[in-house]
């Protein structure tokens, strides 16, 4: 039997096939005695729970005297003292900015993405470059509990790619944007790069490997003419919405103030 260090047991399989009665059935792990947040219909939360998984599935959550009675695991792990509970969702990244943290904090939104992150970006992004940002992102991820995440950036298939390989799933877009990036230098060049993402990554992933879904991202980049697109193509498009109230003042003008624009 094994025991976790860590305060929280986050449990990720891709199905769920509760179990009925019988002799005990074998599956692969079992976490048992620790709290278990269902996040369930009920919401239960069960004191000195357990969970049944076997391969992808969990099939069994209950109190642990209960799974007791009902499997019999290859691998026991004990959660006594900890939360056990589904895995967190990220629900907006760039995953390969990790490289670079640190480089500008505590900014006004458009002072730190003109005068250094897309400088930054212009010199340095490349597929090697999101390839190794992406792997350090998903590594921290699944330490911290994080088992699912949307992200938008560039050459996004290098992030689908590494996404696949750490087994984590994600929500991906390939950015469209109105000005030259680093992998395309017009907003037609982005729209022709993410169809062909789209296209790859949702015909490749089946529903028993860690899941992509592919999408185009839009920032700010003529969003009517890419709505019209992605209806006739039938793809999905993820957008980035500024709340910055400086920046939406400046915008705006008078008669709108910071303290009306929350």
């Amino acid at each position: 039997m094994g025991r976790l260090p860590a305060l929280v047991v986050v449990v990720c399989a891709c199905g769920v096939a509760l179990a009925g009665q019988g002799a005990p059935r074998p599956v692969s792990l079992l976490i048992t005695g620790g709290t278990v947040v269902t996040v369930d219909a009920a919401r239960r939360v069960i004191a000195n729970g357990a969970v049944a998984i076997d391969g992808t599935d969990i099939v069994g959550v209950d109190t642990a005297e209960a799974i007791a009675k009902q499997f019999v695991g290859a691998d026991t792990i004990d959660a006594t003292g900890q939360l056990v509970l589904p895995g967190l969702i990220n629900t907006h990244t760039h995953a390969p900015m990790v490289l670079y943290r640190g480089l500008a904090d505590d900014l006004a939104l458009m002072d730190w993405l003109n005068n250094y992150m897309f400088p930054a970006e212009a010199k340095t992004v490349s597929p090697e470059f999101v390839r190794a940002g992406t792997r350090w992102a998903a590594l921290e991820m699944i330490e911290s509990g994080t088992t699912t995440f949307a992200d938008m950036y560039y050459f996004e298939e290098e992030v689908a790619r590494e996404t696949k390989a750490a087994g984590l799933r994600g929500v991906l877009g390939q950015t469209i944007i109105q000005f030259p990036v680093a992998d395309a230098k017009t907003p037609a060049e982005a729209l022709a790069r993410a169809e062909a993402f789209i296209r790859r990554f949702n015909s490749i992933l089946s529903s028993s490997a860690p899941r992509v879904a592919a999408m185009a991202s839009l920032s700010g980049a003529g969003g009517m003419t890419i709505g019209r697109l992605a209806r006739s193509r039938k793809f999905s498009v993820a957008c980035t919405v500024v709340f910055n109230r400086s920046w939406m003042c400046a915008r705006a003008g008078p008669p709108f103030s910071a303290n009306r624009i929350q």
